[in-house]
């Protein structure tokens, strides 16, 4: 270990008095303690005292200029849990750090509701976006969220129930151990129209979670009614999803989704750290869509508008499906081409065998690609002599962008304290 280390000390729940004679010791010793507004407040006089407030990049080179001081940095329960020692160990390394945890407000929250928590699945929306909570909690029956005021208890029973996941039962437990404690007991219906849990664990549980399995029969989609054929069969859904090269961490646009068949079907492929959008224009297919995901409980966001206008609203994909291009296909591939990460697939779903010849002209010269024709054909054993019903011919054109592109670095968009 280095000499004069930062040492990150996590606080109990109860507070700065409740700490060990070695805590205490470590802060009446400091030089400069950090620490948020409301924990400094409780910080006896003697140290300076250096509040953290965003951004933290500002709070590493003040810890780094004072080099030569006793530095602590205090925080709530467990550090290393969605707390300041990931960024700090980022910043400054690992070697140069000392954390001391205490027990988290997680465990405390499990004990408090009698239930075991080696089981469950740890996410967090606090100061994070709040839509991964239904890829969570469509996964693992057993789900817990850290939030924030933007992102509280009420609105994560808002999104749930909007998801079609009503019945997910919620234990929202804050200020535990305070003389304020509450937990509140609840399903998702019941608690979407209330504010609380602006701080608080969250403990989510589904007992009908669990991985779907792959391959959705074809009638389980909603459709029209005049259309019922206008879906991605399960055949050429399952290969094309092949083609596309997904992984957990996948980003995937389902451009021209229809009735969301592939979208749905590749979220059982995608993990809970990657995203899955389905794009429609069409205002009553974008229903169908809605209402498919809900009926499906999939982990899909869907976007209503047109490519490829739309797609600058998205983080940068890893996979593209081309289902539907409202005749605008040069314009969605330009635009898919640019902003598809190095590496990525382009599928597209083709039935006139015409429409190959442009192929060529449509994606960089650079790019690989092939066409792989699928047909499939279903026994009707009802006939007196049985023969094969064959299916509509697809033509699977699969297309790389490669991992180095001549002038293109595959990036798009972008990304105070006194002494």
């Amino acid at each position: 270990m280095i000499a004069n280390p930062i040492y990150v000390l996590g606080l109990p729940s109860q507070g700065l008095d409740q700490l060990d004679e070695d805590g205490q010791r470590l802060i009446q010793t400091a030089d400069i303690v950090y620490g948020s507004r409301f924990i400094l407040e409780h910080v006896p006089e003697g140290p300076k005292k250096y509040a953290i407030i965003p951004p933290l990049e500002q709070m590493a080179l003040h810890l780094k200029k004072h080099s030569n001081q006793k530095r602590i940095v205090l925080a709530t329960g467990d550090p290393n849990f969605f707390g300041i020692a990931d960024f700090l160990y980022r910043s400054l390394g690992a070697e140069r750090l000392v954390v001391i945890p205490q027990v988290s407000s997680i465990q405390r929250a499990f004990a408090k509701i009698k239930m075991s928590w080696h089981d469950a699945f740890f996410g967090s929306v606090h100061g994070r976006p709040i839509e991964p909570v239904i890829a969570w909690i469509v996964r693992y029956p057993k789900v817990v969220v850290l939030t924030d005021p933007d992102h509280h208890a009420g609105k994560i029973a808002q999104i749930l129930v909007a998801a079609g996941l009503p019945g997910v039962s919620m234990y929202v437990c804050e200020n535990l151990d305070r003389d304020n404690e509450h937990i509140t007991v609840g399903t998702a219906q019941e608690l979407q129209n209330q504010c609380l849990g602006e701080y608080a664990v969250v403990i989510l549980i589904n007992n009908q979670a669990g991985f779907q399995p792959f391959g959705y029969e074809d009638d389980t989609f909603h459709h029209r009614p005049e259309q019922p054929g206008m879906i991605t069969k399960k055949p050429v859904r399952a290969i094309s999803i092949a083609q596309l090269g997904l992984h957990q961490h996948s980003i995937l646009w389902d451009i021209g989704a229809g009735t969301g068949s592939v979208a749905i079907d590749a979220s059982r492929i995608v993990g809970v750290r990657g995203q899955v959008f389905a794009i429609e224009a069409n205002s009553r297919d974008y229903q169908i869509l809605c209402e498919n995901i809900r009926s499906h409980q999939a982990s899909v966001t869907p976007i209503y508008g047109e490519a490829p206008e739309i797609l600058d609203l998205l983080p940068d994909p890893d996979a593209v499906f081309v289902g539907g291009s409202g005749g605008r296909l040069p314009d969605i591939i330009e635009t898919v081409s640019q902003r598809l990460k190095p590496g990525g697939m382009i599928v597209l779903n083709v039935v006139r065998f015409d429409h190959l010849s442009v192929i060529p002209q449509l994606f960089p010269k650079e790019y690989s690609w092939s066409v792989r024709m699928v047909q499939t054909a279903v026994l009707d054993d009802k006939m007196t002599i049985p023969r094969f019903l064959p299916d509509n011919p697809v033509f699977v054109v699969s297309v790389k962008k490669p991992v180095q592109v001549p002038g293109n670095s595959g990036d798009h968009g972008s990304s105070s304290q006194a002494d």
